[in-house]
This record gives C-alpha cells, sequence and structure tokens, in this order.
C-alpha cells in the first residue's frame, strides 16, 4: 500500500482541501470529469501493460508514458489502459478516461464567458490533468499490485523460455480495432518474448512468416504500435533485440498493424494532431488497380504523426513526412511528402510517396523506391466514409 501511495504522489501531486477547485460550494469534486470526453478527437490512445515483464520497485517505464502523454495527447483524447496478461493470453481494461484540455478556439470562447455562480473551466485544468494523471497511476498499481515480481524472477533464458503468447493477448482486444474508424495510437510496453504453440522469438524465423490475422482471425486495423521495453530482462549479448523486431515487425504486419517505434525506450514524436485527412486510394501496378487508404493527422505545421498508408492484397505502412495544403479552404492546394516504415508495394525497408493537387475531387502522385526504377501512379480522393 506505501508503494501505491508513492506512485500516486509521484505521478500527481495534489491538494485535496475543500474549496471551489474542489467539493465546494459551487460544485466540483476531485474526480475526473467525464465532459472531456465529449470533445471530438482525432485519434485515441491505448497503453498496453505486458504483465509479465514488471518489477517490484521500477516504475520508470510509467514515467515514461506519462510524460509523453502530456506532451502529445489531444483535448478530450480518449485513454484507456489494458493489461496484457501471456501467460493466459488474455487481456483486460483497467482504466480510461479523456485528456482534460481544451483547444485554442474552445478555451478562446471559455475565456469570453461568465461564470459567476462558478469557476471558470479554464480555471480546473491543472487540476482535472492532475486527476488524470492520479487516476492512471492507481489503475498501474493495482496491476504491479497483482502480478510485479523480483528482478531474478522476470528474467528470461532463450535456451528455456518460459509459455507465453503477447499475440493472443493483443488480439483478445481486437474487438477495439474493428469498432472504431479514428486512428488508434497503441503504447505497448513489453519485451515482446513471443513463445508459445503459434510462434517463438527465440526460434528460426519461419520461411514464409506466419500470418497472424488470417491465422487467429483477428487485425489491428487503423493502428500505430509504438513498443518499449524490447529485449529487456532476456539473458544474452543483445542479439536477441534483433531477432525480436523482425519476428514482430512480420507480426503486426500480418495484422495490419503499423510499427511507429520498436526499441528498448519509448519513442513517440513530440507533436499534436490538429487535422486529420482520410483518403481513398487507387494504385495502378501494370494492368491492374488496387484499392487502398490513406490516413493523414497533422501537426500545426503540416507534419505527419500516426499517418499511414495501406494496400488491399499488398501492405501498411506508417508514413512520415509533411503534408501542407495552402489557399482556399474550400479548394486548397495541396501537397504530401512522406516515406514509409517499410515495404507497401516493394519488399525495400522505405517507399517515398508523393501527392499533390486539390484535395477535392483528386490528388496524383507516385510511390516507388526512391533512385530505383519502381515509381507506381497514385491517386487519392477524399474517403466516403
Amino acid at each position: 500500500m506505501r508503494r501505491l501511495l508513492f506512485l500516486v504522489l509521484a505521478l500527481a501531486p495534489l491538494t485535496f482541501s475543500r474549496t471551489v477547485h474542489g467539493e465546494g460550494l459551487f460544485g466540483g469534486s476531485n474526480k475526473l470529469d467525464p465532459s472531456f470526453c465529449g470533445q471530438s478527437s482525432l485519434r485515441q490512445t491505448v497503453i498496453y501493460v505486458d504483465d509479465n515483464v514488471l518489477v517490484n520497485g521500477q516504475n520508470n517505464w510509467l514515467h515514461s508514458i506519462y510524460d509523453k502523454l502530456t506532451a502529445t495527447l489531444m483535448p478530450g483524447e480518449r485513454t484507456t489502459l489494458v493489461e496484457l496478461s501471456p501467460t493466459t493470453g488474455q487481456s483486460r481494461e483497467r482504466w480510461t478516461g479523456c485528456w482534460p484540455a481544451y483547444t485554442p478556439a474552445e478555451a478562446a470562447k471559455l475565456a469570453n464567458q461568465s461564470h459567476f455562480f462558478s469557476t471558470s473551466p479554464l480555471a480546473n485544468l491543472k487540476e482535472q490533468q492532475g486527476f488524470f494523471a492520479r487516476d492512471l497511476g492507481v489503475a498501474v498499481a493495482k496491476i504491479e499490485q497483482e502480478h510485479a515480481r523480483a528482478a531474478s524472477r522476470v528474467i528470461i533464458d532463450p535456451d528455456n523460455p518460459p509459455t507465453q503468447s503477447i499475440i493472443r493477448a493483443l488480439v483478445s482486444d481486437g474487438a477495439r480495432y474493428s469498432h472504431t474508424q479514428e486512428t488508434i495510437r497503441a503504447i505497448l510496453y513489453s519485451n515482446l518474448a513471443e513463445s508459445s504453440d503459434i510462434g517463438s522469438v527465440f526460434k528460426p524465423l519461419p520461411s514464409p512468416a506466419v500470418n497472424y490475422g488470417a491465422k487467429l482471425g483477428a487485425f489491428l486495423r487503423r493502428s500505430i504500435f509504438y513498443v518499449f521495453g524490447v529485449g529487456r530482462s532476456i539473458k544474452g549479448d543483445g542479439s536477441i533485440q534483433d531477432r525480436i523486431r523482425a519476428y514482430w515487425s512480420a507480426a503486426f504486419q500480418s495484422m495490419a498493424a503499423n510499427i511507429g517505434g520498436m526499441g528498448t525506450d519509448l519513442n513517440v514524436p513530440n507533436v499534436v494532431p490538429v487535422a486529420a485527412h482520410n483518403f481513398d486510394l487507387l494504385l495502378k501496378d501494370g494492368g491492374s488497380t488496387l484499392n487502398g487508404r490513406l490516413s493523414l493527422l497533422t501537426g500545426s505545421d503540416g507534419t505527419l504523426v500516426d499517418s499511414w498508408l495501406g494496400i488491399v492484397r499488398l501492405r501498411t505502412a506508417a508514413l512520415n513526412g509533411t503534408f501542407i495544403c495552402s489557399g482556399p479552404t474550400d479548394t486548397p492546394s495541396c501537397t504530401l511528402q512522406a516515406t514509409t516504415t517499410g515495404g507497401v508495394v516493394t519488399m525495400s525497408p522505405t517507399e517515398t510517396v508523393s501527392l499533390s493537387g486539390n484535395d477535392s475531387p483528386t490528388m496524383t502522385g507516385t510511390i516507388g523506391v526512391q533512385g530505383s526504377n519502381v515509381s507506381l501512379p497514385l491517386a487519392a480522393a477524399p474517403a466516403k466514409h
């Protein structure tokens, strides 16, 4: 219980006195206000915690997540904590809440309103953000109380790894991805030490790679995964991390999930999306025409964040680059200059995507490998749904 209290206080130093900012005369409470969830958001964030990697007294991973959340969450963005249990191959949602903040336009509107009988919502933001941190911290602490072990008991011997299925645990949360049209930013804390009847990072990669999406009947579409803790607590010289990345790159690809980052440390871009653009794609490949989808989230300067491109019957990949529009708001001229984080039309580790024109009705361009003869025509029209 002392460890739980320390974690909560470390994440959210709050004053719970009964003032107008707490349970005072004009309302308010010491709870996270659910009304923030009523704001429209372009994205949702899901935090996955592998309960097999938790070590007593080691909470730096949580601070890494929270620091990134406070720097990158959109106003009203839903954030959900999910416990993954690789030993059973199951998942469990442990907490959900929406980030207490307002867009600049909403903040300006609230600032001009009169709040004679109540405190301005703007004055309560810091306190509400503290409640968000507190509630997330309490939920994580409960998982730790149930599963954290001594460091010596978490270490894995590659020659005799424990049976665990991280893939099945993720797939058990697959309904989340089929029931939304929003992009899901998934932050996963795990060593990715898959070792089960469906595959193992401790064995040579199968050829061809296992199609887990088809095998398990689940896909993690419209997602960008940021994985950290990879290879931690596994004995060896570090080469196992390369094998883990190769295995999971193929596994995520087969489940239509995009990889934003995968490594020891958490690598999430410090960009807050302010606009979303979704397009239906047509790709010309010889005599064939293939359909696809382009989802772009952009920061205030047009920088892409949590953006992706997918072609039916081929592959999907995350995008880095810019999408900039100028001119009249009803008929802007737009340009996309981006690179993929994996091969979509080739097996190259990266491809170049260029599109330009009015985003209504159509932008045209190419996708291919820079410096090669692979450059396929691509057309993008605003998505119909």
